[in-house]
C-alpha cells in the first residue's frame, strides 16, 4: 500500500500523526478502471483501487483524477501530478492545504 500526503507544501509517505487532526472536506474512491465515487469516509481499498483525500483549496477536476490514477505507478506519482496541476491553475499551493493519495498495490 503507497500512501502520500501534501502537508505544509511537500509530499511525503504518511505517518499516523499526519492524519489524525485532519478533517477531510473530500474524500474520492477511485476503482481499477477509474470510475469514482464521492464517499464520506476513507475506505478498506481492494487491490488497485485508490483514494484521494483532501482539505482546502485543491483546484482540479474529476477527469484529472480519473487520468493521473489512471497513468500513476503509485500514489506519490498521482499526488504530484494533481499537486502540479493544481499548481499550474493558481500558481501556489497555500499551506492550508492537505491532500492524501492512496494506491493499494496489485499482488504479484
Amino acid at each position: 500500500m503507497s500512501v502520500y500526503c501534501l502537508k505544509n507544501r511537500k509530499i511525503q509517505k504518511v505517518w499516523e500523526n499526519d492524519v489524525v487532526d485532519q478533517e477531510m472536506a473530500v474524500v474520492i474512491h477511485l476503482t481499477v478502471d477509474g470510475d469514482m465515487t464521492e464517499l464520506h469516509e476513507i475506505p478498506v481499498l481492494s487491490e488497485g483501487e485508490g483514494v484521494l483525500s483532501y482539505a482546502g483549496e485543491f483546484y482540479i477536476e474529476p477527469l484529472e483524477i480519473q487520468i493521473e490514477f489512471l497513468k500513476a505507478v503509485n500514489a506519490k506519482k498521482w499526488l504530484e501530478a494533481l499537486v502540479l496541476r493544481h499548481a499550474d491553475r493558481v500558481r501556489q499551493v497555500s499551506e492550508e492545504l492537505f491532500a492524501m493519495a492512496e494506491i493499494k498495490e496489485v499482488d504479484i
